[in-house]
């Protein structure tokens, strides 16, 4: 739905009767949002029991769970605010709030394990992510809720679904296709390698997805600036803005990936080495997230022309990358290893199918 809402923002940005059509995006998203988390609360309070019921070990992880899953419900509700500054091309203000709040959860998370919080530590470091976007946001910036005008008396929110149903019913799938990818590993680990070695995954992943996160945020937060510049017919001009952040955020992960093996050879002994994956094993987690930050820049500028070409893709990626992973725990083979092989045909799949698309546009454009 995020997605979707900044397309809508940013293709209704400086057009006729655009004040309305950005106070009902807003307020339906704030309706949405509160609906989500609390059945995401549901369900996160069931499945677990479903999954785990059968856990013998020592492990007291209810408590850490239920506190991660509050904090994870607050988080959704910061979405509405994150896809009206995104969509009303207030990317600067958007980009430096979610920097910090990815800074903010790497260095909690090492702060809180280094001091013995264990399990606790990863709801507590995603709570300190929102304080921080919060206050940049509101604090820092001096923000003002005047800067948007909510329209109760014209908000009708079967209205506002009908108009976004078009693509949000597309990006959904891939939406809850992604879910299942990304929580695949815990799930797997835990069940197959017990809680100690999904504890060591789960942070090995963490880790390097925050790298990747950090990298991509900086291309994401231009996502409604290429937009906007597509919805004036400037598709050309929009492409070289996109490889431009593109190029700087790809150069960043790599940088910042460099920096983490650089720190782990000079320090082996400091604490947050001892609690992830050998260096043997976090080459072949870095490759992968490397790959997926590939797959996810090429997705991004196709989404800004208010289309979902993708779902076929994620459907592989989804079902084939957890098997894969799953294969090579059976095998003993390095766990990152032959998911590395899913994400390598997903990004050659994603790379023809962005180019064509792109191309396509341009005749369509040129017609």
């Amino acid at each position: 739905m995020t997605g979707v809402l900044r397309q809508y923002y940013s293709h209704s940005y400086n057009q006729d009767n655009s004040q309305d059509k950005i106070s009902n995006y807003f307020i339906f998203s704030v309706y949405w949002y509160f609906a989500l988390s609390i059945l995401f609360y549901i369900l996160g309070t069931i499945i677990p029991f479903v999954m785990y019921n059968d856990y013998q070990g020592h492990m007291l992880w209810e408590r850490p769970w239920f506190l991660l899953l509050a904090i994870s419900c607050f988080s959704l509700m910061l979405l509405p605010l994150n896809a009206m500054l995104d969509g009303t091309q207030r990317q600067h203000l958007l980009i430096k709030a979610n920097i910090l709040n990815q800074l903010a959860v790497a260095l909690s998370l090492w702060g809180f394990i280094y001091t013995g919080f264990g399990l606790y530590a990863l709801g507590l470091s995603q709570l300190i992510g929102i304080l921080s976007f919060l206050t940049t946001v509101f604090v820092l910036n001096k923000f003002s809720w005047r800067l948007i005008k909510l329209n109760y008396k014209v908000f009708n929110f079967k209205e506002v679904l009908i108009d976004l149903w078009p693509l949000l019913k597309k990006t959904s799938v891939v939406w809850f296709l992604g879910y299942f990818y990304w929580n695949g590993f815990n799930i797997l680990s835990f069940k197959y390698l017990g809680a100690e070695m999904a504890g060591f995954i789960g942070l090995s992943v963490a880790l390097m997805r925050a790298g990747q996160n950090i990298a991509i945020s900086i291309l994401n937060s231009q996502m409604t600036l290429y937009a906007n510049t597509i919805a004036k017919g400037l598709v050309a001009e929009s492409k070289k803005i996109f490889d431009k952040y593109f190029f700087l955020s790809f150069c960043l992960l790599l940088c910042g990936y460099a920096i983490f093996y650089m720190v782990q050879f000079l320090f082996p002994e400091f604490f947050l080495f001892k609690k992830i994956l050998p260096i043997n094993q976090m080459i072949f987690v870095s490759i992968f997230f490397i790959f997926t930050f590939l797959i996810s820049g090429f997705e991004v500028f196709i989404r800004c022309f208010k289309v979902e070409k993708f779902i076929f893709t994620q459907l592989v990626n989804s079902l084939l990358t957890p098997l894969l992973f799953w294969t090579g725990i059976a095998l003993n083979f390095k766990y990152f290893l032959l998911p590395i092989l899913s994400v390598l045909l997903v990004t050659i799949m994603t790379v023809y199918i962005s180019k064509k698309s792109y191309s396509g546009f341009i005749n369509e454009k040129s017609n």
